[in-house]
């Protein structure tokens, strides 16, 4: 999304990016993939689903609790959020899990994750007063 940062300046808005261990991480032939010319669309894509134009989404709005709705059997309140609309589509919020064996047995440990790959946010930083950046 080209120069994201100028148009937004002056407007609230919330960016979700991946953190220097993550982009580590990828493989070489994805990273190819990512900068090679001919993918810009899908690269633009990509980058859409990390973008919230529309406001600013803080940590604590993602972990706001429901109060109105029942509790699980684990006796832990529903998120008031369920999901948040970016600028590629709507992304889904959890509660993030930790321990288990196999995705068994594990225990939500108080953060926030996003999307279907369940990217844990581990850190927040506030851009101005209008924007917000989620690692």
């Amino acid at each position: 999304i080209p120069n994201v940062y100028a148009s937004l300046k002056n407007e609230p808005f919330t960016i979700f990016c991946a953190s220097d261990a993550v982009m580590v991480d990828i493989d070489q032939k994805r990273k190819l993939q990512i900068s090679d010319p001919r993918n810009v669309e899908i690269t633009e894509k990509l980058a859409s689903y990390h973008l919230i134009p529309t406001g600013k989404v803080t940590r604590e709005r993602l972990q706001r609790e429901d109060w109105t709705v029942p509790k699980t059997a684990d006796g832990v309140a529903a998120l008031s959020i369920g999901g948040v609309l970016t600028a590629g589509g709507e992304l889904r919020v959890g509660r993030s899990k930790s321990g288990g064996f196999m995705g068994f047995g594990a225990k939500e440990d108080g953060g926030v994750v996003i999307g279907n790959n369940d990217a844990k946010i581990v850190k927040s930083v506030n851009v101005g007063k209008e924007g917000i950046i989620h690692e």
